[in-house]
């Protein structure tokens, strides 16, 4: 079933209980108009450098159905001609999303098997990062390259049939075997990679959590932080009511475990510093806060550097207090993103006005990375997903991110 696009009643991809906040964080030090000031012309654009992005490098979506989904080639890509191991003459012809790569595999897989591709694959870089590219013949796996491609996966794409036959069997049936073929299907991700959560189970720390519980009515959900623990992912049967919004619901969870590990990242240095520091007062909030503003304050010409350093303060007080506005803002955006690179318009609108709804937002200085995503998705669209994207945008939340005049 397709569900009404409107604010607050579409099932939600939300984060549980998480610890309790600190009080007395620092506080963001005021935007600086000399950081944006003298850059000329646009002054996002060097923030183009921070997200993996060339404005107008591609095309996700053209009226009739055209396009390169998602493909950011040329310059922008490193991978572009790179051959995969052992299948002489089978080459990467395109990254889709970021080709700066993921972190984990299945953000890659995700993509890879959103953009409805023959060709479409999953690669494991020399430079440790999976990321989702098209070649220019279909490939098969493989590991043990010692070039660009170290490893290769075969994604190819989804048949609309299959998916609604193993659909119905799942839903009609409940079963959990069921469910794990359907979801792997769906997802592109190894059967024995997919866990079953009935009840009160604690959902697997190393698989990803498909959620049957009567009640669970999230499409998605991932672990509040904790430092002593990597983050659980699960998806709930909402996600899975059309083969976008599965890819685009896990897209969405693996932002939020990126954003877990950076936490973590940064928490460990804290716990570094309280060591070495044993009469140190501040709380893992507080010290974020101003690490990163000493960050913002030495950078205040270098724009990458400037609004990255806000953007990480606001997604670890975020994590860490349990409010997620920065989180929640990049997992809508980067879930928007998969479900326009789909070409399933109707989810791509979905995805677009949970961004445009969103009731609370990070720091202004924490958006504007938000902002260069969204003007870099706009600057890669056509026809009726242009049109999409700003009958969303007309719709979204007076000072939400998607009506900034600069996107346009």
């Amino acid at each position: 079933m397709i569900r009404p696009v409107s604010g607050g009643t579409m099932p939600s991809t939300e984060f549980a209980a998480s610890a309790q906040p600190d009080a007395g964080a620092a506080p963001h030090a005021p935007p600086t108009a000399d950081a944006v000031a003298g850059h000329g012309g646009d002054p996002l654009a060097r923030l183009y450098d921070l997200i993996g992005a060339a404005p107008h490098a591609h095309t996700l979506y053209t009226k009739g159905g055209a396009g390169a989904q998602g493909a950011q080639a040329g310059k922008a890509d490193p991978l572009a001609g790179a051959e995969l191991p052992g299948q002489k003459g089978v080459t990467i012809k395109q990254s889709l999303g970021d080709p700066k790569g993921y972190d984990t595999r299945n953000h890659a897989l995700a993509w890879a098997r959103a953009v409805g591709s023959d060709t479409a694959m999953v690669v494991l870089g020399n430079d440790g990062r999976w990321h989702a590219v098209e070649t220019d013949k279909v490939g098969r796996d493989a590991a043990g390259g010692i070039g660009k491609v170290v490893q290769a996966i075969q994604v190819g794409k989804v048949d609309p049939a299959e998916y609604e036959r193993l659909k119905k069997a799942a839903l009609t049936s409940g079963n959990a075997d069921k469910w794990k073929d359907f979801a792997a299907y769906a997802l592109g991700v190894p059967r024995d990679e997919i866990n079953i959560v009935t009840g009160d189970q604690e959902p697997s720390r190393e698989h990803i959590n498909i959620n049957l519980t009567r009640g669970f009515d999230a499409e998605g959900r991932t672990a509040g932080f904790d430092p002593a623990k990597p983050p659980w992912v699960q998806l709930g049967p909402l996600a899975f009511d059309r083969p976008a919004n599965a890819c685009a619901t896990l897209a969405h969870e693996e932002v939020h475990a990126d954003h877990h590990r950076l936490t973590k990242m940064l928490h460990d240095q804290y716990t570094a510093y309280r060591k070495a520091h044993p009469e140190a007062k501040e709380t893992f909030r507080q010290w974020v806060a101003a690490e990163q503003n000493k960050i913002a304050t030495q950078n205040k010409s270098d724009l990458p550097k400037f609004f990255e350093a806000y953007r990480r303060a606001d997604i670890v007080a975020g994590l860490y207090d349990g409010k997620f506005a920065a989180t929640e803002l990049e997992a809508h955006i980067e879930a928007a993103k998969v479900s326009f690179a789909s070409r399933d318009l109707e989810q791509a609108r979905v995805d677009l006005n949970k961004v445009g709804q969103r009731p609370v937002l990070p720091g202004a200085q924490a958006q504007e990375v938000s902002i260069a995503l969204l003007k870099d998705l706009r600057a890669g669209l056509k026809g009726d997903a242009l049109a999409a994207f700003d009958e969303m945008a007309k719709k979204a939340r007076p000072g939400s991110p998607l009506r900034d005049a600069r996107l346009r």
